[in-house]
C-alpha cells in the first residue's frame, strides 16, 4: 500500500500528499527544498503550502519563510476527527433525508377504482377505516364483504353492517356522491372521487398515512360530542 495513494483517500492532492512526507521526513524546509525533495513544480509549491497549513497539517514561520509538518501522530490525530466529524454528520443527516423521500402515489381510473377497490377490501385482515361523503349501493356492497373490522364515518354509515358507524351532522350530501378516503390496515389509503367520473389516488407512504389517520381521529372525536 503506498502512503502517497493513502493520503490521496483522506483528500489531500498528490503534490500536498509529497510535501507533506517532504517535511515528515526532513523536518523544517523552506519551499524551494520542498519543491526540489517532493519534485513539485515550484510554481505550485506555495499553493500546495497553503492549503496543507489550511488543513492544519503544517507550520510556517521566519524568514525566508520556513515549513514544518506537525507529527505523525498529530496528523493521524487530525485525520482522525475529520472522518468521525463525517460520520456523525452522516448520522445526523442521512435519516433527515429518508424521511423527506418523495413517496409514490398511485392513479386509477373509471371501472379500475372498484376493482382495486374490492382488491384491497378482500385483502385487509385488520381494519378498514371509512370516510366519505356518501356510501353508495356499489361501494356498501364490497364493504359488507369484508372480513376485518370496519369503522365508517359517513352522512349514511347504516348502508354498512360496521363495527363502528358516525353520522355527519352539520351538512347533508347529495345522494350518489362518494368523495372521500378510505384507510386499509393502517398501511394504505385510497382517496376516492365517484361522481360523473370515478378517479382514485393510493399511497402507502408513512406520511400520507399518518396525515389521514389523524384526520380520520380528529373527525370522529367530533362527532362524538
Amino acid at each position: 500500500m503506498d502512503v502517497v495513494e493513502v493520503l490521496k483517500s483522506f483528500g489531500l492532492s498528490e503534490y500536498e500528499a509529497k510535501a507533506l512526507l517532504a517535511l515528515l521526513s526532513r523536518g523544517t524546509l523552506t519551499a524551494k527544498e520542498i519543491a526540489e525533495i517532493a519534485r513539485i513544480p515550484r510554481t505550485s509549491v506555495y499553493d500546495v503550502m497553503n492549503s496543507l497549513m489550511a488543513r492544519g497539517f503544517v507550520e510556517s514561520f521566519g524568514k525566508p519563510l520556513r515549513f514544518k509538518a506537525l507529527s505523525s501522530s498529530e496528523i493521524i490525530a487530525l485525520l482522525s476527527k475529520k472522518i468521525n466529524d463525517g460520520l456523525e454528520f452522516l448520522k445526523r443527516e442521512l435519516p433527515k433525508i429518508e424521511a423527506e423521500e418523495v413517496e409514490e402515489v398511485k392513479v386509477y381510473r373509471g371501472d379500475l377504482v372498484l376493482e382495486k377497490f374490492k382488491e384491497f377490501v378482500s385483502k385487509s385482515k385488520d381494519v378498514i377505516t371509512v370516510l366519505l361523503t356518501t356510501i353508495t349501493d356499489e361501494i356498501a356492497k364490497i364493504l359488507n364483504s369484508a372480513k376485518c373490522k370496519l369503522v365508517v364515518i359517513s352522512s349514511n354509515p347504516d348502508a354498512v353492517k360496521a363495527d363502528e358507524r358516525y353520522k355527519f351532522r352539520d351538512k347533508e350530501f347529495s345522494r350518489g356522491v362518494c368523495h372521500g378516503l378510505v384507510i386499509f390496515d393502517d398501511n394504505r389509503v385510497m382517496f376516492l372521487f365517484m361522481n360523473n367520473q370515478k378517479l382514485a389516488i393510493v399511497g402507502e407512504g408513512y406520511g400520507v398515512i399518518q396525515f389521514s389517520k389523524m384526520l380520520v381521529t380528529s373527525l370522529i372525536e367530533y362527532l362524538r360530542f
